[in-house]
């Protein structure tokens, strides 16, 4: 559900704005208007605390990753009395160090591997001999290649041998490579030991830099975090700065805003209270608040995938509660496998107890999917690809009236789908109606009555219940009105004058939403088809177990548990994939467009203060 909003006009004079905009943010909960538009110059002062934001994101996100990595705990609080910005360009230059020091080691052991089938030699004495006229050159070549003639022509003197290539060296009295099919070395610069003796010192070095970032991390990575917090602020008032109007000869300040109507009455006393002048009106049709969702505790669980398609606009309507229950649905019929369930069920409990906030929110929504995936997974009949209906437990007697078998589940898919595409329309026909009025929903309405209509006399028909001549006739009065709805009213805009314009592309939108109508529907047997395919990998997975293990005590059993995991570990994670991301494309796709979803919103973002007031 989108909160209403009030929208606000705030008229204060000059010499008491600053005053007035901490009254509003510690309020909290007003977001301010914004006109600022582009970027904002290099030599204002918001681009320089952005770039101060940006510098510090990035640094606190390196230091999590080493956090993470070493398990780093009893965090030292943030000590306001540090200079942060001065800390943020001590962790950069200490970072800039660690990122050379990489490089050199990089560097340094890709030297080391070229040198080390050359074993330790020394360079002083290659030089003194280049002096005697006497030159070293380095060769590699296949075993296959290697021309015995060289060692008399050439003096090759074989070093090492590593694999099908031979190491050698041409001892000769011209500074150029000899002509010879080998591939040639570059001169070495260093030797082993030199080379080994700087990568000790550069490991060294890096082992130091760590240990540096470490302890910056335990005494000051909280203090980072509120200097973040700090930063923010003052963007955030630098914005509001922006998005103020000077009025009256810059004697007055003009600034708007949108609150949401529960904080209405703490927003008016609070004002009331200053030499504020302000005023809130009803939100119009040419505004553009922003969106706060306020969904119970079941739909809050989907915002996280709602959010990654587009927020709703303010004047749509949000659809998170409403396909929530069938994206549980959909989830369990493309895993397909009660037995994964369980083990969605099993990782909830485990994510309730992880480190990350993100991870514990998560875990209610696996959770809820492990139980949709259980429910489904047993109306598929499959436990682990075990088929459950062909199992001599007495038990399943008392369900196998709701285990469908492979033809039910593929009509069963249809008729969610046509379930779901109904809902939508449905919806689309109430949000309308409250929006613009009944007129504008005659032809989505004409839609409902003739697919449901004909669906309807065919049924009373087939069961005997009205005569075969009064269900031709009702045939005929269901699809004339039905069309001629969508026909005539699918441009309410212009009234009766529109009539005419309105069958040319009434035909048009006719053929369109027919054809649509049945890809979306067919689109819907993709949860019949990934169900199926679960479970019929998971049964080939439990074939192999038991047809390749050997026939020896103790190593059967371990075979047959070592396939058995690797395969359902394999498996469990298509479906895990196929369960996420299909059940997303049919709401997206199918259920937001025929329900008329407008999206588009931005989200709700109030100016308040980050960090606390110690």
């Amino acid at each position: 559900m989108i909160v209403k909003m009030k929208k606000y006009a705030f008229l204060t004079f000059h010499k008491d704005y600053h005053l007035f905009i901490e009254e509003l943010r510690n309020l909290s909960v007003v977001h301010i208007v914004e006109k600022q538009q582009g970027f904002p110059e290099e030599e204002s002062e918001l681009f320089g605390w952005t770039n101060y934001g940006k510098r510090l994101k990035a640094v606190i996100k390196s230091l999590d990753i080493i956090k993470e990595d070493h398990d780093i705990k009893d965090l030292k609080p943030a000590n306001l009395h540090v200079e942060g910005i001065q800390k943020l360009e001590e962790v950069e230059n200490l970072f800039v160090e660690r990122d050379q020091a990489l490089h050199q080691r990089s560097a340094t052991q890709k030297e080391l591997e070229r040198i080390a089938p050359w074993g330790d030699f020394q360079l002083e004495k290659l030089k003194k001999l280049e002096k005697a006229g006497l030159y070293i050159h380095f060769h590699t070549v296949s075993q296959s290649k290697f021309d015995e003639n060289w060692v008399e022509e050439y003096n090759a003197i074989r070093i090492n041998k590593a694999g099908s290539f031979i190491y050698f060296v041409t001892v000769t009295k011209e500074s150029k490579f000899p002509d010879i099919e080998a591939e040639h070395v570059k001169p070495f610069e260093y030797s082993f030991s030199s080379l080994k003796a700087e990568l000790d010192e550069t490991d060294k070095n890096i082992r130091l830099l760590d240990e540096r970032l470490q302890t910056i991390i335990r005494e000051d990575f909280n203090t980072l975090l509120h200097t973040e917090k700090e930063i923010n602020d003052h963007i955030n008032w630098e914005k509001v700065l922006l998005n103020s109007e000077s009025q009256a000869e810059d004697k007055l300040v003009l600034l708007e805003g949108y609150v949401p109507e529960a904080n209405v009455q703490a927003v008016n006393e609070a004002l009331e209270k200053r030499d504020v002048y302000f005023e809130s009106s009803d939100v119009k049709p040419e505004d553009n608040p922003p969106v706060l969702l306020k969904n119970n505790r079941f739909a809050r669980l989907f915002e996280v995938i709602s959010n990654l398609y587009d927020r709703p606009s303010y004047h749509g309507f949000d659809l998170t509660a409403f396909y929530a229950p069938f994206y549980v649905i959909f989830f369990g019929l493309c895993v397909g496998d009660c037995g994964y369930g369980l083990v969605y069920v099993i990782l909830s409990f485990f994510l309730r107890k992880a480190k990350g906030d993100f991870l514990k929110s998560a875990s209610n929504l696996v959770l809820c999917l492990g139980i949709g995936t259980i429910i489904f997974g047993f109306i598929s009949g499959t436990f682990f690809g075990v088929l459950i209906s062909d199992q001599p437990w007495t038990w399943i007697d008392h369900f196998r009236g709701i285990i469908l078998d492979s033809n039910q589940m593929f009509y069963f898919a249809l008729i969610l789908g046509v379930i779901q595409l109904t809902y939508a329309w449905i919806i689309k026909i109430i949000t309308t109606i409250m929006r613009f009025g009944f007129v504008y929903t005659l032809d989505t309405l004409g839609w409902m009555i003739a697919l449901w209509g004909n669906v309807a006399v065919y049924f009373l028909g087939s069961k005997g219940m009205i005569s075969s001549s009064f269900q031709t006739v009702l045939f005929y009065i269901v699809n004339i009105l039905g069309f001629s709805m969508m026909l005539f009213f699918n441009n309410p805009k212009k009234g009766i004058k529109g009539v005419p314009g309105s069958i040319g592309s009434g035909l048009w939108g006719l053929y369109n939403k027919l054809t649509g109508l049945l890809g979306d529907i067919l689109s819907y047997i993709r949860l019949f088809a990934l169900g199926i395919s679960g479970a019929v990998l998971g049964l080939v997975f439990n074939q192999l177990a038991f047809s390749f293990a050997p026939d020896i005590i103790v190593l059967k059993q371990l075979v047959i548990v070592l396939i058995l995991l690797f395969g359902h570990s394999i498996n469990l994670f298509l479906c895990s994939l196929s369960g996420f991301v299909h059940p997303m494309r049919l709401t997206f796709v199918e259920f937001y467009n025929n329900a008329g979803f407008e999206g588009g919103g931005k989200p709700y973002n109030p100016f308040r203060k980050e960090t606390k007031s110690y």
